[in-house]
C-alpha cells in the first residue's frame, strides 16, 4: 500500500518541490541497514558465506589490474548507500581477495624494499587476558585473505570513519586544532548514554555492544563508545591517540580513564564522559598529562561540591597507556592494504600498537624511582567484538531497536529526460547519515534533503496505514514516528553546526525537546540546544538549559555553565 506526499521543502537557495511515496517496508536492521538504489553487480557465482571458502586460485595480474579492482571495491565501499548492502559486500569481498591473491606473499618482501614497515604480530596482543584472544577474534591475523562476516564490514565502519574525519576536522591545520574540532563532532554527534560500561561485569554487563559504523549512524555512544570513536576519528586524520589509565596502586589492574592526543612530545586530555578537553593551566587551552600531573587545580577545576572528579594529580604520574587497536588494525592483509590506498579512497588501517604505547609513554611525565608503564592494549574494543561474534539475543535487540528507522523506506519522484519523471526508493534516515559522514550537506543529494524526506506529515502517514492490521499499523506508526524524531533531531544538529542558531533552536527545542520531553533524544537536545542559545549570545539561557541536564554528562554540564555565566544562586 503507498500513498503519495508532495511537500515543499527549502533547497539552497530557493524552495523545492519534492515528490515522495511512503513505502511500508520495515527490514530488520542487519550489519548496520543496507539502503540502496540499486544493486551492485555480481561476480559470477559470488555469495556471502563461509569466510573460510576457497579463494580463486592465484594467477599472474598486472600492476595496472590489481589498482583497477582494488579501485572498484573501495568505490563501491564509498558510496554504499547507493547498494543493496548484503550484495555490495559479496562485491568488495570478491574484490579484495582478487587483489589479495595476486599481490600474495611478495607484499611483505616489497613492503621492505620499499622502506615500509614489515609486518609482524604485534607483541602487544599478549597483554589482552585469554578470553579475548579466543581463536574465533585472533583467528588469521597472519593471512591475506579477506574474512566475509568480518573483514568487509570493517572496513565499511573505517571508511564511514574517515569520511567524518575528513569532514570534521574543517580547516584546521594545527594539531591540537584538528583534534578539538574532532572531539567537538563527537560530543554533539552522539548522544551520551550509560550503555555499555566501560568495563562489563555481572551486575551490568551492558547491552549495547555496536560496531563503531553502527555507534555512528544510532548517535549514541557510552563514554568508552565515544572514546573510541574519537580515537578512530584522529588516526583517520593523521593523528595519534591512546586511552590512559590509572591504577590501584603498584601492580594494581588498570582502569581506562580518558583519551589523550599525542602530539609534540605531549599528551593532551580530553574527557569524553564530561563532554570537555580537560582545561588548561588558568582554565586557557587543553591540558597536558605533564601539566596535570605537576598542577593539582588542573583536574580539580573539574570537581564539583558535590561530586569531586575521580582522577587527581597524583594519579596521573602513575597512568598507563592502553593502545586502541582491533584485529582489523593488526592483521597482515589490512597492513598491505592500508598501504596501497590513496588520494579519495584513503583509510588508515594498519597501527604499530607497540610503537605508538612507546610514543604515548615518552609523552608523559617521568616515573617516580625511574620506573617503567605499564601498556597493553585496550580491552573495550576487543570486549565489542567478542560479544557481537557470540550473538547475543540481548546485542541483537538492542541493534534492530536503535536502528529500526533506518530501515524505513521512501520512493521519490526525479526528473529524467524530457519531461518524463521517474522514481528511486530510498532509506532517507540511512542514506542523510552517510552524506552526512561524507560532508555532503546540500542540494538535492545532500543530508537535508534526506533527513526532510523523512519527516512525512501525519495525515501521509494515517493514510498509508488504512486498512492494515491494527497491531502491525501501530507497530509501522511508531517506527514512522520515530523516523521524523530522529530526522528532526539531526537537522538540528545540522544547523546547529553550521551557524543556523535560530534554526537549531527551532528544530532541537520546539520541534524535538518541547515535542517529547521525555523522548530518546530529549537529554541532548537540551544540551544543544544550550550551545545553540549561547551561539545566540543568550548565556544565562543556556546556563539555565545545562543545569537542567540529567544525562550522563550532567557534570561536565554543570562545569559549562559555571564557566559561561557563574554559578547558580
Amino acid at each position: 500500500m503507498t500513498t503519495a506526499v508532495e511537500r515543499i521543502t527549502p533547497g539552497p537557495g530557493r524552495c523545492r518541490r519534492v515528490v515522495c511515496t511512503l513505502l511500508l517496508v520495515l527490514l530488520l536492521p542487519a550489519a548496520g541497514c543496507g539502503g540502496g538504489r540499486r544493486p551492485a553487480a555480481r561476480s559470477p557465482g559470488s555469495k556471502v558465506g563461509d569466510p573460510a571458502r576457497e579463494a580463486p586460485a592465484r594467477q599472474a595480474m598486472s600492476r595496472e589490474v590489481r589498482e583497477r579492482i582494488l579501485e572498484g571495491a573501495m568505490d563501491v565501499l564509498g558510496n554504499i548507500d547507493a547498494y543493496e548492502e548484503q550484495v555490495a559486500f559479496s562485491q568488495v569481498f570478491d574484490r579484495l581477495n582478487q587483489w589479495s591473491h595476486a599481490v600474495g606473499d611478495v607484499a611483505d618482501s616489497a613492503a621492505g624494499e620499499e622502506g615500509g614497515r614489515a609486518w609482524r604480530i604485534d607483541p602487544l596482543l599478549d597483554s589482552l587476558p585469554e578470553r579475548l584472544r579466543t581463536p574465533g577474534v585472533t583467528r588469521g591475523l597472519d593471512g591475506m585473505a579477506f574474512d566475509a562476516s568480518t573483514d568487509i564490514l570493517a572496513l565499511r565502519d573505517q571508511r564511514w570513519l574517515a569520511d567524518v574525519s575528513a569532514t570534521a576536522r574543517g580547516d584546521a591545520i594545527d594539531d591540537l586544532d584538528v583534534a578539538r574540532n574532532l572531539f567537538d563532532w563527537t560530543v554533539r554527534e552522539l548522544a551520551l548514554v550509560s550503555d555499555p560500561p566501560m568495563v562489563p561485569v555481572e551486575s551490568n554487563p551492558g547491552t549495547r555492544w555496536f560496531s563503531p559504523g553502527e555507534v555512528l549512524l544510532a548517535g549514541r555512544a557510552s563514554v568508552p563508545q565515544r572514546a573510541w570513536i574519537f580515537l578512530e576519528l584522529l588516526r583517520h586524520a593523521g593523528l595519534e591517540g591512546v586511552m590512559l589509565a590509572t591504577a590501584e596502586g603498584t601492580g594494581g589492574a588498570l582502569r581506562p580513564w580518558i583519551p589523550a592526543v599525542i602530539s609534540g612530545g605531549e599528551a593532551w586530555l580530553f574527557d569524553p564522559g564530561y563532554g570537555l578537553p580537560v582545561p588548561g593551566p588558568g582554565g586557557v587551552g587543553v591540558a597536558t598529562a605533564r601539566q596535570a600531573a605537576a598542577d593539582p587545580s588542573i583536574l580539580a577545576a573539574f570537581s564539583l561540591p558535590d561530586r569531586p572528579y575521580p582522577v587527581q594529580a597524583a594519579d596521573v604520574a602513575r597512568v598507563g597507556v592502553l593502545v586502541p587497536a582491533t584485529p582489523t588494525n593488526l592483521a597482515r592483509r589490512m597492513h598491505h592494504l592500508d598501504r596501497q590506498l590513496a588520494g579519495s579512497r584513503r583509510i588508515d588501517l594498519s597501527l604499530d600498537a607497540e610503537a605508538l604505547a612507546g610514543r604515548a609513554v615518552a609523552a608523559l611525565p617521568a616515573v617516580d624511582g625511574g620506573g617503567t608503564r605499564r601498556t597493553g592494549l585496550w580491552e573495550f574494543p576487543w570486549e565489542t567484538i567478542d560479544r557481537r561474534r557470540s550473538g547475543a539475543a540481548d546485542v541483537e535487540r538492542a541493534l534492530a531497536r536503535e536502528l529500526r528507522p533506518m530501515s524505513l523506506a521512501i520512493s521519490r519522484s526525479v526528473p529524467r529526460q524530457g519531461d518524463d519523471r521517474g522514481t528511486i526508493t530510498f532509506r532517507p534516515l540511512y542514506a542523510g547519515r552517510l552524506r552526512e559522514f561524507r560532508g555532503q550537506i546540500d542540494g538535492p543529494e545532500g543530508a537535508k534533503t534526506a533527513y526532510l524526506a523523512a519527516r512525512p506529515g501525519n495525515a501521509a502517514i494515517n493514510e498509508a496505514l488504512r486498512g492494515m492490521p491494527p497491531e502491525q499499523a501501530d507497530e509501522l506508526k511508531r517506527a514512522y514516528e520515530e523516523l521524523k524524531a530522529d530526522a528532526t533531531y539531526w537537522l538540528g544538529l545540522l544547523t546547529l553546526a553550521e551557524g543556523e542558531y535560530e534554526a537549531a533552536v527551532d528544530y532541537l527545542g520546539r520541534m524535538t525537546l518541547e515535542n517529547d520531553p521525555d523522548g530518546v533524544w530529549a537529554d541532548a537536545a537540551r544540551v544543544n540546544l544550550a550551545r545553540a542559545r549561547l551561539g545566540l549570545g543568550e548565556r544565562e539561557e543556556a546556563a539555565r538549559l545545562l543545569r537542567a541536564d540529567e544525562s550522563p554528562q550532567r557534570f561536565g554540564s554543570r562545569i559549562l555553565a559555571a564557566r559561561i555565566a557563574g554559578p547558580a544562586e
